[in-house]
This record gives structure tokens, C-alpha cells and sequence, in this order.
């Protein structure tokens, strides 16, 4: 018998991501540049600030609010083992 990877009494990151019109928006990653200067956007962070502060942001350009949404996920760290 296989013992599961999944250790489900250890606390996971949460990450959070916004919904813009449906779709997954692009936040910056804590307003860090590239090489080229470039600023390094994801599509989730582990920072609720941060996705609160871009969800102002886009409010202020003029989206309107019922198509913005603040999302939290949870990443599930495990690996998927056949059984033999």
C-alpha cells in the first residue's frame, strides 16, 4: 500500500488571483522589474493586499464592479503515484 504525499493537517500558502470579466487578470509581482527594467506580472499572489490594491486599480480605470471578482486558491502540493 502507497502512503499518501499529501499531508493534510499542514497549513497551505493561499494565493490569491482576480477575475476580471471572467477571466483571470494579470497582477504585477509586488511591482518587481525585470533586467529590462520590465515590471514581472503573475497571475497570482500570495499577498490579499496586493490583489486588493489591484482590484482599486482597476476600479479607478473604469471597470465597473460587478466584473471584478478577488479569488483565493489553494495549490495542492502532491504527486499522483499508479498503484502496481
Amino acid at each position: 500500500m502507497l502512503t499518501s504525499t499529501i499531508d493534510f493537517k499542514k497549513t497551505r500558502q493561499k494565493m490569491w488571483g482576480i477575475l476580471k470579466n471572467k477571466t483571470l487578470a494579470q497582477l504585477p509581482y509586488g511591482h518587481e522589474t525585470d533586467k529590462n527594467g520590465s515590471e514581472i506580472t503573475s497571475y497570482a499572489t500570495n499577498c490579499y493586499e496586493d490583489a486588493l490594491e489591484e482590484a482599486h486599480t482597476l476600479l479607478a480605470n473604469g471597470i465597473g464592479t460587478k466584473d471584478i471578482q478577488i479569488v483565493e486558491f489553494v495549490p495542492y502540493d502532491y504527486i499522483m503515484q499508479p498503484r502496481v
